[in-house]
């Protein structure tokens, strides 16, 4: 119905892409454009419009032809982003939106489109280059080819769903689809259960399932007494700190915000103290705040091609630091 007015304005305004046009139905004939053009602006959503016309029904309402600068689908989302908002945020400018005292029909159907529009963005996912999709997981042991064990895939997963930026609709979707067999067994069984439920309370259930039994204390003091081994490289003790440090994040045992200071606090004290790389990170990031996951693993394994690309180097400065050692012991 809406689409074959917009066709009837794109054949009496020529020029007018339907793309980017909409129809206010059913506006009370004693509405201004004044009011009109308040009420489009307080939505924000639409961006500069413009009126290009009325037609009248015959049950003494109005249609009014507007045109906006933005492609509803496709820029809703990039508008929001750019403003720092989400489609959760969206329920605030509907509700100011509707709060105007006048024009009380034009408020309601304005307010109808805009919750339509939103729907529809939060049910169809808009995947940008950087959208990687999940690996497979059900759950099965010997893991399937082509499938990931439930470790890994639970730290691929708890990654991504801080990373999209997209609305919770589209999150428990893509979680969803990249399960089968008793995996998604159990995310179904927590729909019915709990049709409220989120993607963080799939990961949840699903850790339940197949996750370590232990619990976030125990797995901490773990963290806390993992400790680099003779001859293992800093880079492969770093990458088996972070695993376990994960697994405290999925367990609710530390936040995303503190996790990049435990992870550099627990190389400093674990390492060898011996170790050339680890000297040198302990002194760059003394003094500096903690840096993440990636930009940590990249400067270890700098400093360790480096130093296999001196080996004499290595070697000096090895017996220099364990002499150092046990002049203080």
């Amino acid at each position: 119905y809406t689409w074959g007015l917009v066709r009837d304005v794109v054949y009496c305004y020529k020029g007018i892409d339907a793309r980017k046009a909409f129809v206010l139905s059913k506006v009370s004939l004693g509405v201004t454009d004044e009011t009109m053009y308040k009420v489009l602006d307080e939505a924000k959503v639409f961006g500069p419009c413009k009126i290009r016309g009325r037609c009248v029904e015959h049950v003494s309402k109005s249609h009014v032809h507007v045109t906006g600068e933005r492609d509803f689908q496709s820029r809703l989302l990039s508008f929001l982003a750019n403003e720092g908002k989400t489609l959760a945020d969206v329920t605030g400018l509907l509700t100011s939106a509707s709060a105007l005292p006048t024009a009380p029909d034009l408020n309601t159907k304005l307010v109808n489109a805009i919750s339509s529009l939103v729907e529809k963005c939060q049910a169809t996912p808009v995947d940008g280059p950087g959208y990687r999709k999940l690996r497979m997981f059900s759950g099965m042991k010997p893991t399937p080819h082509g499938e990931e064990e439930y470790d890994a895939w639970a730290e691929q997963t708890t990654h991504m769903l801080d990373e999209w930026q997209c609305s919770d609709v589209v999150k428990r979707q893509r979680v969803a689809e990249s399960l089968k067999g008793a995996a998604a067994d159990i995310v179904r069984g927590l729909r019915v259960t709990n049709p409220q439920a989120t993607a963080n309370d799939y990961l949840k259930a699903l850790e339940t399932a197949f996750g370590t039994t232990d619990s976030a204390a125990d797995l901490m003091v773990r963290f806390r007494n993992t400790f680099q081994q003779d001859g293992e490289k800093l880079s492969a003790y770093l990458l088996r700190l972070d695993k376990l440090l994960h697994e405290v994040h999925r367990k609710g045992g530390i936040e995303v915000i503190d996790m990049n200071r435990a992870r550099i606090d627990q190389v400093a004290r674990g390492s060898l103290p011996h170790d050339l790389v680890a000297l040198r990170i302990r002194l760059t990031y003394k003094l500096k705040p903690p840096p993440s996951f990636t930009e940590l693993l990249r400067d270890v394994r700098e400093e360790e091609e480096m130093i296999l690309e001196r080996p004499n180097v290595q070697k000096v400065a090895s017996l220099a630091i364990r002499h150092l050692c046990q002049s203080f012991t």
